[in-house]
């Protein structure tokens, strides 16, 4: 009789990860991003670029790149950021899937380090990180992506928990940093996004996750993200309309299920949010000479409600301060002193 020896058996294999990146015209950045997947410590991957239709070089630079686990998927017309983005969930292969971006930059070791997070926890569907700020040139700036409720360096989220956090944190969860288990894609969650959300289809997409199991963020800045002003990001820190974001938030707040778990304190956080917003626009106004918009904006602002939440909550502080300024920087007549300013509070993170 023979008896087996579990110590002669071969290591197993890390499990498959498939990182797609959706590219359109990213023939700055696209390189570095590409290195730092190739290069990460995890090796059982294959990379999918989903390519958009570019009109620049991008498709050139990511060819002179050799290496046999790139595979280009080519669309012959511009279909849409969503539909790049449903594209790459389609192309979901192997035990994991990350959808990354081409202008950001990966740390060696983020997509082990979310690998060994999701194998030791079955029941998390989705497993996000922090990420380093980084400008068009890769200096770093800054830290996004804290997570609320951390506890020894992950926070996890049901569908529940994660709308009342967004209700008071707005949406802390770096989109390019998120790792998914394929079947999810595969079973459950099929496309990305809707058009009922415009450019915060994310939000609505890290909700339906966490229908499905929970999610984690790992508090670690496992990659840098970049704010440049040739990319959406910096497009959105300046805006003047409405955030998107909202409109997600309407829509699940209307749902019975939502209205039956929903409290008091959760809509006032929602106000919160809501009251920065018309700061952080009437900002940007201000900043375009169309003070008489900015002042509009700050109707009602300052509030009992809008001091205690100054007092207790660190973005309810920024809305304060930032409203007042701007308050005497209108009454005073102050424009470029108060463009200067404001110039310098634009590295403080408004949303």
């Amino acid at each position: 009789m023979s008896v087996f020896d579990g110590s002669n058996r071969k290591p197993a294999k890390p499990p498959l990860v498939c990182i797609c990146v959706p590219t359109y015209n990213t023939a700055s950045t696209v390189r570095e991003t590409l290195l730092s997947i190739l290069a990460q410590t995890h090796k059982n991957l294959v990379v999918h670029i989903s390519d958009n239709a570019s009109t620049d070089d991008t498709l050139k630079v990511i060819e002179s790149i050799i290496d046999s686990r790139i595979t280009i998927h080519r669309q012959e017309r511009n279909i849409g950021a969503e539909e790049n983005f449903t594209k790459c969930i389609q192309l979901a292969t192997g035990k994991y899937t990350a959808i990354f971006h081409a202008d950001d930059v990966y740390e060696p070791n983020m997509v082990e380090k979310q690998v060994a997070f999701l194998e030791s926890n079955p029941d998390v569907g989705a497993v996000f990180s922090e990420a380093v700020t980084i400008d068009d040139k890769g200096s770093r700036f800054g830290v996004i992506g804290h997570a609320p409720g951390s506890k020894d360096g992950v926070a996890r989220f049901g569908f529940r928990d994660l709308l009342q956090a967004m209700l008071l944190h707005y949406n802390f969860l770096v989109c390019p940093s998120v790792m998914v288990r394929s079947e999810i894609y595969s079973d459950e969650i099929r496309e990305w996004g809707s058009s009922l959300f415009k450019s915060s289809s994310d939000v609505d997409m890290w909700l339906k996750l966490t229908r499905v199991k929970e999610i984690a963020v790992l508090a670690e800045q496992l990659m840098s993200y970049r704010i440049s002003d040739a990319q959406f990001s910096y497009t959105n820190r300046n805006r003047i309309e409405r955030a998107d974001f909202f409109l997600v938030l309407e829509h699940y707040l209307a749902k019975p299920e939502v209205i039956n778990f929903i409290t008091k304190n959760d809509l006032r956080h929602y106000g919160w949010l809501e009251r920065h917003e018309r700061v952080a626009r009437a900002l940007n106004l201000f900043m375009l000479g169309r003070v008489s918009e900015a002042k509009g904006l700050l109707e009602g602002l300052f509030c009992w409600d809008s001091i205690f939440a100054g007092v207790v909550n660190r973005r309810g502080f920024v809305t304060l301060l930032g409203g007042l300024l701007l308050r005497m920087f209108i009454l005073c007549g102050l424009l470029k002193t108060g463009k200067k300013v404001i110039k310098s509070m634009r590295k403080v993170s408004w949303i």
